[in-house]
C-alpha cells in the first residue's frame, strides 16, 4: 500500500511540475502560434512602429522577424551567440538588439544585415530614447549608458552600485527609469543626471514600463504589480493573478490596460484595467514559463514569448469568449 501511494504521489508531483507554468482555466486562445521558433527559449519580442512586423529574440542569440498578422517569416538575423537581452526598433527600418555577453547591434531588418556593432559589458536591458534617436543600455555590472544613432557615439554614462535589471523611457519628458538588483528604482534625465528616487518596492522589479501619458510607471515583481505615480513618486502595490514572478508587462497605447506575463510557477497572460486592477482578459498561457509580452502600437494585438521557444499573438479586438484552451489543444 505504501508503494502504491508513493507512486501516486510521484505521478502527482510530476504532473504539477509539467503543468505549473501553464495553468488550467478558461482563456482566450491566440490568433497565431509560432511554435518552437527559438531553440531553448524565446526571450524578447518587439513590434515595429508601424505594427506590421514582430521581432523575436532567442536564448541562443538568434533573432527572427515575422509579418503581422499572418506570421510569415521575413528575416533571420544571426550574429549574437548568447541570450538576447534587449530588442527595440529604432524606426521601421532599423532594429537594435543586445545580448548577455555585451554585444550591441543595429540591424537593417529588411536586408537582414548588421549596420553597427560593438561589444561592451554584459547587457541586461535596452530602450529607445527618441528625438533624436538614442539607445539607452543597462549593464549587469551596473553601468548605464546612452549611445547616439547612427554614429553610436557614447553620449553619457554613469555607474550604479548594483546590476541594472531594467530600463524604461518616457518620450515626452525624456525620463529614464532604472530598476537595479538592490530593489531601487531611480529616475534620470536624458543626460543621466539623477532626478529622484521612487519609493522602494517590497521586492525585486523584473521589468519597468511607462504609461503612454508618462503619469505612471509600472513594474513587475513577485506575485504583484508595482505602480508609481510620477507626480508624487508614491507606490501602489497591487496583487496580480500570477503565482510567481511577473516577468514582463506593458501598457496598451491608450494607457487603459496593462498586460502581464508570469514566470517561475505559471505562464499566464493577463489583461487588466489600469485604473481598477480588474481582470479584463485571461489569455491562453504559454506551454512553458513566460518571458516577455508587448502590445502592438495600435493596440490590436498582444505578443508573448516563452521558455519553450514559442511566440503567441492574440487579437484583443475580438469579443472575449474564454474557453478551455488546453482541451482545445488536446483535441487538435
Amino acid at each position: 500500500m505504501t508503494r502504491y501511494y508513493l507512486k501516486w504521489l510521484t505521478a502527482l508531483l510530476l504532473l504539477v511540475a509539467v503543468t505549473a507554468c501553464t495553468g488550467f482555466r478558461t482563456s482566450q486562445g491566440p490568433q497565431l502560434r509560432l511554435e518552437e521558433v527559438h531553440l531553448f527559449g524565446a526571450k524578447r519580442v518587439a513590434f515595429s512602429p508601424a505594427g506590421d512586423r514582430l521581432a523575436s529574440g532567442g536564448l541562443q542569440g538568434d533573432i527572427k522577424v515575422w509579418a503581422i498578422p499572418g506570421g510569415d517569416s521575413l528575416a533571420i538575423l544571426n550574429g549574437h551567440h548568447k541570450p538576447v537581452s534587449g530588442l527595440t526598433w529604432l524606426d521601421d527600418e532599423y532594429l537594435a538588439s543586445a545580448d548577455t555577453q555585451g554585444t550591441l547591434r543595429v540591424w537593417d531588418a529588411q536586408a537582414g544585415e548588421p549596420v553597427s556593432e560593438f561589444r561592451t559589458e554584459p547587457i541586461t536591458s535596452i530602450a529607445l530614447l527618441p528625438w533624436p534617436t538614442r539607445i539607452v543600455v543597462g549593464h549587469a555590472t551596473g553601468q548605464l549608458r546612452i549611445y547616439s544613432w547612427p554614429d553610436m557615439a557614447l553620449l553619457a554614462e554613469t555607474e550604479l552600485p548594483a546590476e541594472v535589471v531594467s530600463v524604461a523611457v518616457e518620450s515626452q519628458q525624456q525620463w529614464i527609469a532604472v530598476a537595479t538588483d538592490d530593489r531601487r528604482v531611480q529616475l534620470f534625465d536624458a543626460r543621466l543626471a539623477p532626478l529622484r528616487e521612487l519609493q522602494t518596492p517590497p521586492g525585486k522589479v523584473f521589468e519597468l514600463r511607462f504609461a503612454p501619458d508618462g503619469n505612471q510607471l509600472a513594474g513587475g515583481g513577485w506575485y504583484r504589480v508595482f505602480l508609481w505615480s510620477m507626480a508624487s513618486g508614491e507606490l501602489q502595490v497591487r496583487d496580480s493573478g500570477h503565482f510567481g514572478a511577473v516577468a514582463s508587462l506593458d501598457y496598451s497605447p491608450d494607457g487603459q490596460q496593462l498586460v502581464s506575463i508570469g514566470r517561475i510557477t505559471n505562464a499566464t497572460v493577463e489583461v487588466t484595467d489600469v485604473a481598477t486592477g480588474q481582470l479584463e482578459r485571461h489569455l491562453a498561457p504559454q506551454p512553458l514559463c513566460g518571458w516577455h509580452v508587448r502590445f502592438s502600437p495600435d493596440g490590436h494585438y498582444i505578443a508573448s514569448s516563452s521558455e519553450d521557444g514559442s511566440v503567441l499573438l492574440y487579437d484583443i479586438t475580438v469579443p472575449y469568449r474564454p474557453t478551455w484552451y488546453h482541451e482545445k489543444l488536446l483535441a487538435e
